[in-house]
């Protein structure tokens, strides 16, 4: 099977919660106002709770508490939020699935972290629109969780990296597609927007001069979680083309406090997440 074809076996077993389907009707209605969305957010409380606990955490640095979803909806506005309902939803779906094949922290682990990466990076860069890449970074390897589903021994196999072989280049020679490739294939029947899709689909693409702004952010976002989780394998120096620092005008400070944001606030990004760690919080 190709990548397509993994992603579209399991549309409909890994789905999205029907709270984000109906709050991105709502967001792309032009009669639509914020009290109708804050209405739709409010009929699900954990994703009211879920919401309103990232939305007061570092990851948005707010100087103020945001204390009801409709304040939320103003403060950080309607693409913010629907992007939060988007992370939340897809970790509600990926907890229903059979994940005993792999090291389901260890996936976590490293899509927060690359989320948080990018999001650090994104926001230090100046970009408009930070929390893209902070769904992209999140997503990122989303296309484990599809091949999981269906071939569990071959997403174990996948997880046998080394120093040599990096993940991507494993997946490709055991599945014949990455897990990049195979994410967005799923992103896509979902019909996510093409922002957050294109940075993960390009995730491992080298060919920096072509690439926007966010891919090139979410491509070193990626590279920096990885080494992050397993530094006895990888270093930042060893998976990182200077070049690439060169082009986002990056110092390798900037790596190092991006990487500090990333370890003070991913565990409790986690426990909003990954609800096998809630119990900390």
């Amino acid at each position: 099977m190709n990548a397509f074809q993994y992603a579209q076996n399991v549309v409909q077993l890994f789905s999205l919660p029907d709270s984000y389907f109906r709050v991105r009707e709502l967001l792309e209605s032009e009669t639509a106002d914020l009290d109708d969305i804050a209405a739709v957010i409010l009929l699900d409380p954990i994703l009211t709770s879920k919401i309103l606990k990232l939305a007061n955490s570092a990851v948005y640095r707010l100087p103020y508490q945001v204390d009801s979803i409709t304040k939320a909806l103003l403060v950080l506005g309607k693409t913010q939020v629907y992007n939060l309902v988007l992370s939340i939803g897809i970790s509600s779906a990926c907890s229903q699935l059979n994940t005993q094949a792999i090291d389901v922290d260890r996936f976590w682990e490293q899509s927060v972290n690359a989320a948080l990466i990018a999001k650090y990076l994104a926001v230090h860069l100046g970009f408009k629109h930070a929390d893209r890449v902070y769904v992209s970074g999140l997503l990122h390897n989303i296309g484990e969780m599809v091949v999981v589903q269906q071939n569990p021994d071959l997403a174990r196999a996948c997880q046998d990296y080394t120093t040599e072989r990096k993940p991507w280049q494993l997946q490709h020679k055991i599945l014949g597609f990455t897990y990049a490739q195979c994410g967005a294939e799923l992103l896509n029947l979902w019909q996510l927007p093409d922002p957050i899709v294109e940075p993960l689909a390009l995730q491992h693409n080298t060919h920096f001069e072509a690439r926007t702004a966010d891919q090139l952010v979410v491509h070193l976002a990626v590279r920096l979680a990885l080494a992050n989780q397993h530094p006895e394998l990888y270093s930042s120096k060893t998976l990182i083309d200077p070049f690439l620092l060169e082009l986002l005008k990056l110092e390798q400070a900037d790596l190092i406090k991006a990487i500090n944001f990333c370890n003070t606030e991913g565990l409790f990004v986690l426990s909003v997440l990954n609800p096998r760690i809630s119990a900390l919080y």
